[in-house]
């Protein structure tokens, strides 16, 4: 039987380290336990939401009410030119194994806080590659049945998946097909990535704020060339090393990065007439 706190703080199982209570907390650290909270909310009645490690997560001040499950489900299997992967599991650890074990196609990943569901969902990536170029398949649990969906299926774009607009559907787990190779050029890009990485996302963030436009400049030229670098609202700054990061200078709350996020946009569209849409994802009422 899964364990479950009542009235917990939710702001530390986020980066930006912002966020109200939630009614009920529970953590699971296996496919068998997530399937067992998600029963349990499901026969209960209980309105309940999934989150990995929060990395892409603005959890309003008013929190959720309801059952937060926090999944830790992490074991993964590695098998020839795929790996299978439950959905709490870091990217960065699986991407990295990937690499050392001499296959090409994941390393994208190393360096992306967050975890293999969250990547699925949100198709998460780099200039260099995307989950859904890699994805072979999800493991979904959806209404006490559970299905495995094809990455055609997905509907894929840019930092998309249709499963992002289904809560109600959860990642288990996801197959991914890699690729044999020469890894030493990969190693030493991913070792200058993850420096890159140290500095521009240093201190409680949640990598970049807002989805690049499709075409043009992207949200950081677009941002930095109104000299919003360092800007703030309340606790919540813009990143003065790179303008789509919006960083806790101290005491934020999840209003004050909402007004932030409004404030940025407001100005990129007046300036620019290009909409700014947030890749971080939001729990709760935000007004």
């Amino acid at each position: 039987m899964i364990e479950t706190e009542k009235n917990v703080e939710l702001s530390r199982y986020t980066t930006f380290g912002v966020g109200g209570r939630a009614d009920w907390l529970a953590t699971v650290k296996s496919k068998e336990e997530l399937l067992e909270a998600l029963d349990y909310a499901r026969k209960k009645k209980i309105r309940f939401v999934v989150i990995g490690s929060g990395s892409n997560l603005l959890i309003s001040d008013e929190g959720f009410r309801g059952l937060v499950i926090v999944n830790r489900a992490t074991k993964r299997e590695y098998v020839k030119d795929t790996v299978v992967a439950e959905s709490g599991a870091n990217l960065t650890k699986v991407a990295s194994q990937s690499l050392d074990d001499g296959y090409l196609g994941f390393e994208f990943g190393i360096g992306i806080p967050g975890t293999i569901g969250g990547a699925v969902v949100g198709n998460v990536g780099t200039k260099t590659g995307n989950v859904s170029d890699i994805l072979i398949s999800a493991e979904v649990w959806h209404e006490g049945k559970i299905s495995v969906m094809d990455a055609s299926s997905l509907d894929f774009d840019y930092r998309y998946s249709n499963i992002k607009e289904k809560p109600e559907f959860v990642v288990l787990s996801a197959k991914f097909r890699l690729q044999e190779g020469d890894t030493a050029i990969a190693k030493e890009h991913v070792k200058d990535e993850l420096k890159r990485r140290a500095t521009l996302y240093r201190g409680q963030t949640a990598g970049s704020y807002y989805k690049n436009p499709i075409e043009g400049k992207t949200a950081a030229e677009l941002i930095d060339s109104l000299g919003l670098k360092g800007y703030r609202i309340g606790g919540a700054e813009v990143s003065t090393e790179h303008a789509n990061v919006f960083r806790n200078a101290g005491g934020a709350t999840a209003h004050d990065f909402f007004e932030l996020e409004r404030y940025v946009a407001g100005k990129v569209l007046d300036k620019y007439g290009v909409t700014l849409h947030p890749e971080v994802m939001k729990l709760g009422d935000f007004i």
